[in-house]
C-alpha cells in the first residue's frame, strides 16, 4: 500500500518537472522567437538606411564625375588658347568661367555613417547575407582609397593652382573692389597678367587635366560599385 502510494506520489513529481520543463523550453522558444523578430526589424531598417546612403553616394560620384570631366574639358580650351605663340582671348565671359572651372575640384570625401555605426557599434551581425557585408566591406575600402588617394596628389596640385590665381589677381584691383563697384569680369589687365604666366597656368593645368582624366575613370568605377552594392542590399528586403 505504502509502496503504491510512493510511486504514485513519484510519477506525480515526474510529471511536475516535465511540465515545468515543457514550459520553460515553451517560454525560451518565445523569447528567441521575439529575439529574431526584432533583430529581422532590425536588420530590415539598416538594409534600408544602408540603401538610402548609397543612392545619396552614387548621386555624389555622378556629380563628381561631370565636374571632373567639365573640368577637364575647361583645360583642354584654355590650353588652347594658351599654347598659342601670341594668345588672345575672344570671349573674356567664357575664358573666365573655364579659367576657374579648370583649378580643380576639393576634397569630397564624407564618412558612410551608417556603415560606420553598424561596424563600430557590432550590429553588422543584424545583417545575415553574408555576400552582401562582403561587397560593403570591399566598396567602403575601396572608397576610402580613392579618396585618400585624391588628397594627396591631386588636392595638393589643385591648391597650387589656386594660389597661383590669387597671387595673380592680387597683382590687381579687382580682388580688392567689392559690391556693385566691381564688374561681373576683370578687366583686361587681369587677363594680361593670367596670359603673362601662361607657362606657370600651362605646366599646372596639364597636371591637373591628367588628375581630372584618373579621377573620371575612378568615379565611373565607384558608380558602377555603389550600384551593385544597392542591387544586393535590395535583393535582401523583404
Amino acid at each position: 500500500m505504502e509502496q503504491n502510494k510512493t510511486s504514485k506520489y513519484f510519477k506525480y513529481a515526474i510529471g511536475e518537472i516535465v511540465l515545468v520543463v515543457i514550459g520553460i523550453l515553451i517560454a525560451l522558444q518565445i523569447n528567441n522567437w521575439n529575439i529574431n523578430r526584432a533583430n529581422g526589424i532590425l536588420e530590415q531598417q539598416y538594409i534600408n538606411r544602408l540603401i538610402k546612403e548609397l543612392k545619396n553616394d552614387l548621386n555624389t560620384y555622378t556629380n563628381l564625375k561631370n565636374g571632373f570631366s567639365e573640368q577637364q574639358k575647361s583645360i583642354n580650351d584654355l590650353l588652347e588658347i594658351i599654347n598659342q605663340p601670341n594668345p588672345v582671348i575672344q570671349d573674356s565671359s567664357v575664358f573666365w568661367n573655364k579659367f576657374f572651372a579648370a583649378s580643380g575640384v576639393g576634397p569630397w570625401y564624407k564618412e558612410p555613417v551608417i556603415w560606420t555605426q553598424l561596424v563600430q557599434s557590432g550590429e553588422l551581425t543584424l545583417i545575415k547575407d553574408q555576400n552582401a557585408i562582403e561587397t560593403l566591406f570591399s566598396h567602403y575600402s575601396n572608397v576610402k582609397s580613392v579618396a585618400d588617394n585624391f588628397n594627396e596628389y591631386p588636392t595638393q596640385t589643385t591648391t597650387e593652382a589656386r594660389k597661383l590665381i590669387a597671387t595673380t589677381l592680387s597683382e590687381s584691383s579687382y580682388i580688392t573692389v567689392f559690391g556693385e563697384d566691381r564688374s561681373k569680369w576683370p578687366d583686361h589687365n587681369v587677363f594680361r597678367k593670367i596670359l603673362d604666366k601662361k607657362n606657370e597656368y600651362q605646366a599646372l593645368f596639364v597636371r591637373i587635366a591628367i588628375i581630372s582624366r584618373v579621377h573620371v575613370s575612378q568615379m565611373i568605377n565607384l558608380t558602377e560599385s555603389t550600384q551593385n552594392a544597392i542591387t544586393i542590399l535590395e535583393s535582401n528586403l523583404k
